[in-house]
């Protein structure tokens, strides 16, 4: 069974049909990216994956759970209660365009914050833990730093390590270095592959195509709501077959 099964998922905002129909299998430790025009549905689709957007048709497993529904007895889904929604969204970290830290709390404190509310982890443990995962992100001497004092590459890798704490399935990444100054993405894309040489299942939205070509396992592309094509890196950057595909390489190389 793979992790993460999506099947016939639809979302409208509004008037707006965003995704039509898209489905998809991720397996345990893949690194799947997602690409496309902006609007073409990639951080909906993530967003429904951990119950943040609900979908209006649809369903997504993940590790054979369903998120954020359950199933009655005459098959059709009904929502679950949000205590049970987050208890599953604790299993699926994301980290987002922006850092989204809490300002009034030291880097040590914002990684050891959900493992001792959530998972009822003890301090002492929890900021253990936590100080291997900054060291992990080579920002151990500054656990004592409030975000304010952190650059954005080390706020976005402090919340990166935050995510990783509450030891998840699945990792979430929507645009992670959209927001950063531009000698500040390295470090971050870094600091991804080396969680994806771990083994962490990753789903990510990016432009980053230098990362897609190394890194992942699949790139997915997407237009108008749909998956146009589904491709190990190797194929689709040298011999994309959708002409949606192709528009987007030749347009994303003239801009870099």
């Amino acid at each position: 069974m793979a992790l993460v099964e999506i099947r016939d998922v639809h979302k409208r905002f509004g008037s707006q049909e965003v995704l039509k129909g898209v489905s998809l299998s991720v397996e345990a430790g893949e690194v799947v990216c997602l690409l496309g025009a902006s609007g073409s549905g990639k951080t909906t689709l993530l967003r429904c994956i951990n119950h943040l957007d609900r979908m209006d048709r649809g369903e997504i497993e993940v590790a054979g759970e369903l998120v954020g529904y359950a199933r009655g007895k005459d098959g059709t889904l009904r929502e679950e209660a949000d205590r049970i929604v987050s208890a599953k969204r604790a299993k699926i970290g994301m980290v987002f365009q922006r850092f989204n830290l809490f300002a009034h709390l030291t880097a040590l404190e914002n990684v050891t914050e959900a493992p001792v509310q959530v998972l009822g982890m003890a301090k002492a443990e929890a900021e253990k833990r936590a100080l291997d995962l900054l060291a992990g992100v080579g920002l151990k001497e500054r656990a004592g730093h409030y975000p304010h004092q952190l650059s954005g590459g080390q706020q976005q890798r402090v919340a990166i390590a935050r995510a990783v704490a509450m030891e998840p399935r699945l990792m979430l990444f929507d645009e992670p270095t959209s927001a950063l100054d531009p000698e500040l993405v390295g470090e971050v894309l870094e600091t991804m592959r080396r969680l994806a040489a771990d083994g962490m299942t990753m789903i990510l939205v990016t432009h980053e195509l230098a990362f897609a070509r190394d890194v992942a396992h699949r790139v997915i592309m997407m237009a108008d709501g749909q998956v146009v094509e589904d491709a190990s890196p190797a194929a689709f950057f040298s011999a994309p077959r959708h002409p949606r595909s192709k528009a987007f390489l030749a347009r994303t190389m003239r801009a870099s």
